[in-house]
């Protein structure tokens, strides 16, 4: 389970490896899933590390206290989600 807090900074990190791609042109998301819409906030891959700010959760009142989150790369051609898991506020 993904805890989002809304009194402090949230940033996702995980170890990513891109085989068959370049990974400087590679792109990596996080998509957290509303109730009516869903938020994506833009992440960076470097040296096999996935890092994403997500910021403090307070502003978004449109989401649930529970809900779902996944990872989403993009490495040249090929779109996959290797993570995905439950969110609590």
């Amino acid at each position: 389970m993904f805890k989002l807090y809304t009194d402090k900074n949230n940033t996702f990190k995980c170890k990513v490896k891109v085989e068959g791609a370049s990974e400087s042109t590679a792109m990596a998301r996080l998509i957290i899933e509303g109730e009516t819409h869903n938020l994506m906030f833009e992440g960076k891959l470097r040296e096999g590390v996935c890092e994403v700010t997500i910021g403090k959760f307070k502003n978004f009142d449109n989401f649930k206290s529970r809900g779902f989150v996944k990872l989403e790369v993009i490495a040249d051609d090929t779109y996959f989600t290797p993570w995905k898991s439950e969110y609590t506020v």
